[in-house]
C-alpha cells in the first residue's frame, strides 16, 4: 500500500462509517465518521484514504491512513483480513514498522487505520534513474534486519517485501537522520514457534523480489523468502532497476553453479557489499543467512561514522521536498 500520490485528490462519494460490529481497539468510544474522500493509494484488496482523526484521548489531531476493504470482493479475503490486524497489533508497538491504530467491520467494508507516513514509500525514490549511495542504503537495510528479526522471532514472514511496503519517515529532531517503517501486511503468515513442520505452502508476492522456491509449489517456503526479498531491494536501491524481471530470470540464476552475480561487478558496489548480496540470494534458502546472521555481516557492521541512521543531504533534500508536498494536519 502506497501514500505517495499527493497531487491530485481523487474526490469519492462521502461516506460515513457507523454501524461498526467489531473493534480491535480501544481508541475510539463509539464508530468513526471518516469522509473517506481523499484517496492515496490502493492494493489488491483494498483502498487507501487520508483522514483528519481526533479522539478523545488525543490532546491534538492526527492523520490517519485507513485501509477500506470491500466484503463484495469475489472470494473476500477473510482470513487474510485478519491475518493482518493480528500482525499489525503485534507489531505495532516496534519502532520498526508502520503503527497500527486501530479496525472495524461494518455491513460492505472492513476497514484499518494506520499512521500516515507523509514521504510514502520508497518508490517515490526510485524515479528518474534516482540510485542510492551504498552509505545511504546500508542505513535502511540495517533497520529492515532489525524489522525482520522482530518479525521472525515472532513467528511472522512478510512475504512481499518491496519498496513499495517500505515506508520512509524523517526524524524531525534530528538533522538528516531516516527511519524506516515496514508496512502492508496483507500477505504476511504466521508461524507458529511450537510447529516447526508448519511451513508457507501459497505462492505469494510481486514478480521481482519472489525467490526461487515461491515458484516452485512442491518446496515448503520458510522466513528465508523475506531475505531474498531484502536483496532484491538492496539491488533495486543501488542499481536504480530491478535484478530479475520475470521467474526465467530467477530460474536462470538459480541454475548457476557458483550463483554469482557478474551483473553487480561494474556498478560500484563494495567488496563488502557484494558478498552480502551474494549472501542473501542464495538459490538454496538453507543457505540464506538468517535476518540476524545478517546484522553480522561485515557490510553491516564495519560502518563509519555515527550510530544513528544519517542520510547524505542529496536524498535528504530530495525526501523533504516530498514532505514538505504531502498533506500534514495544519493544512488537510
Amino acid at each position: 500500500m502506497s501514500h505517495q500520490h499527493f497531487d491530485i485528490p481523487e474526490i469519492v462519494v462521502t461516506e460515513h462509517v457507523t454501524e461498526a460490529t467489531e473493534v480491535h481497539s480501544t481508541s475510539f468510544r463509539e464508530p468513526p465518521a471518516w469522509k473517506l474522500n481523499y484517496r492515496i493509494g490502493s492494493g489488491a484488496f483494498g483502498t487507501v484514504f487520508l483522514e483528519k482523526v481526533q479522539t478523545r484521548e488525543m490532546e491534538s489531531p492526527e492523520l490517519w491512513a485507513v485501509k477500506r476493504i470491500p466484503r463484495a470482493l469475489p472470494n473476500f479475503p477473510a482470513k487474510r483480513y485478519q491475518a493482518e490486524v493480528k500482525n499489525l497489533q503485534a507489531l505495532s508497538n516496534h519502532e520498526w514498522f508502520v503503527k497500527f491504530n486501530s479496525s472495524y467491520e461494518v455491513t460492505d467494508y472492513v476497514y484499518i487505520a494506520m499512521e500516515f507516513i507523509s514521504i510514502g514509500d520508497m518508490s517515490v525514490t526510485l524515479v528518474d534513474g534516482y540510485r542510492w549511495n551504498e552509505s545511504d542504503m546500508r542505513g535502511v537495510i540495517e533497520q529492515l534486519l532489525h524489522g525482520l528479526t522482530v518479525m521472525h522471532e515472532a513467528g511472522i514472514t512478510h512475504r512481499d517485501l518491496k519498496p513499495e511496503n517500505i515506508f520512509l519517515c524523517l526524524i524531525e529532531k534530528e538533522t538528516y537522520a531516516l527511519r524506516v517503517k515496514i508496512g502492508d501486511f496483507g500477505t504476511s503468515k504466521r508461524i507458529p514457534h511450537s510447529n516447526a513442520s508448519t511451513y508457507l505452502k501459497t505462492t505469494t508476492g510481486t514478480q521481482g523480489y519472489m525467490a526461487p522456491e515461491v515458484h516452485d509449489t512442491s518446496i515448503p517456503k520458510t522466513n528465508k523468502v523475506d531475505i531474498w526479498s531484502l536483496g532484491c531491494v538492496l539491488y533495486r536501491m543501488f542499481a536504480g532497476s530491478p535484478l530479475f524481471n520475470d521467474p526465467f530470470e530467477v530460474w536462470k540464476y538459480a541454475m548457476i553453479p557458483s550463483s554469482s552475480l557478474p551483473v553487480v561487478e561494474n556498478l560500484g558496489f563494495s567488496i563488502a557489499c557484494e558478498n552480502f548480496l551474494h549472501d542473501v540470494l542464495q538459490p538454496n534458502p538453507e543457505d540464506r543467512p538468517s535476518a540476524v546472521e545478517c546484522l553480522k555481516k561485515d557490510w553491516i557492521i564495519n560502518k563509519s561514522g555515527a550510530s544513528r541512521y544519517f542520510i547524505g543531504r542529496d536524498l535528504h533534500t530530495k525526501l523533504s521536498k516530498i514532505q514538505l508536498a504531502a498533506p500534514n494536519v495544519h493544512t488537510f
